[in-house]
């Protein structure tokens, strides 16, 4: 179920690794894709509520609630490579894009969940890192434990915890407002657009309560697995350099946009997500490289780590 590879220190490696930096340009066709794979999440999602609109039964519903929790946990990812400014050529349009078509419409305070995510990077494996909370500590120290964290976190309890983020400390005033005001009016507009299309029913049931449960697990998921370790692992791989194989549903619904790829992005975070499987690629040639660990699923790296506990 998993691979170790190398040994060598993270940041002392990255700096003699010169044989991905060709990977991170960020050419006319890795804008081109970036921008077509945004539209196509909002597609899909819109088409989605459409989809219940025209044909309205249990059946219809319950797919679209999949659908459109999957493209905002999409729209979480895009805003992820807009933090990074791996999105666009600029990184004051990365901001803006992010904040009108990713973070804003999927209730993500932008400006207080970049510092956050710089702050992770910075900081990961540390005590100090912000993302410590979602992935160890003694409320995750037994399968009920787990059980707790997740169960709160599909019932609004991380979505909450999002807007009322302790990140908010990592910038000033002024920009916690105009995160705060973002946000309202993005999802004023969502409900207006999405009542003038479909009905008054579409905001609440298709796009809000898909955010707040099955998009927070999702987001809970994938974080949990692509940081928690288990047994030995904590000696062995103590940078927490976590890939995760996965399969097509999980990529779809858990991992879009090559998230899956958390180590190789961890070494390099300034390569697009596009790019990250070649990144991994090149990477299984060289002996010298960091001590990453890979895992089959999403899922059942979660049931391996619950069955380790009492």
């Amino acid at each position: 179920m998993t691979a170790v590879e190398g040994r060598t220190s993270p940041r002392v490696w990255r700096e003699g690794a010169q044989d991905v930096r060709d990977l991170a340009d960020l050419s006319r066709t890795g804008i081109a894709y970036n921008l077509a794979y945004l539209a196509a999440a909002w597609t899909v999602a819109f088409g989605a509520i459409a989809l219940v609109a025209v044909h309205p039964s249990w059946v219809t519903f319950v797919v679209a609630f999949v659908l459109v929790a999957a493209r905002q946990q999409a729209l979480l990812n895009v805003e992820h490579e807009c933090v990074h400014g791996n999105f666009l050529k600029r990184k004051r349009w990365d901001d803006v894009v992010a904040v009108a078509l990713c973070a804003s419409p999927v209730g993500s305070p932008y400006h207080a969940a970049k510092a956050r995510h710089l702050a992770h990077h910075r900081l990961l494996a540390t005590d100090d890192d912000p993302d410590a909370e979602l992935h160890r500590g003694d409320d995750k120290a037994t399968r009920l434990g787990v059980l707790r964290h997740f169960a709160l976190g599909v019932l609004g309890g991380y979505a909450l915890m999002v807007l009322v983020s302790k990140s908010d400390s990592l910038v000033d005033t002024t920009v916690r407002r105009r995160d705060r005001r973002n946000l309202v009016v993005s999802q004023l507009a969502l409900l207006a657009i999405l009542w003038a299309l479909f009905g008054w029913w579409a905001y609440p049931f298709l796009w809000l309560a898909p955010l707040v449960t099955l998009t927070a697990g999702a987001h809970l998921l994938r974080n949990f697995c692509e940081h928690a370790l288990v047994g030995d692992e904590q000696g062995t791989h103590p940078h927490r350099l976590i890939s995760i194989r996965s399969n097509r549903m999980e990529r779809f619904v858990v991992a879009p946009f090559n998230m899956n790829y958390h180590a190789e992005h961890h070494l390099f975070p300034w390569i697009p997500a596009r790019r990250l499987p070649e990144v991994q690629h090149r990477l299984a040639s060289r002996p010298d490289a960091p001590a990453r660990l890979f895992r089959g699923s999403y899922v059942g790296a979660l049931v391996r780590y619950a069955r380790s506990l009492p």
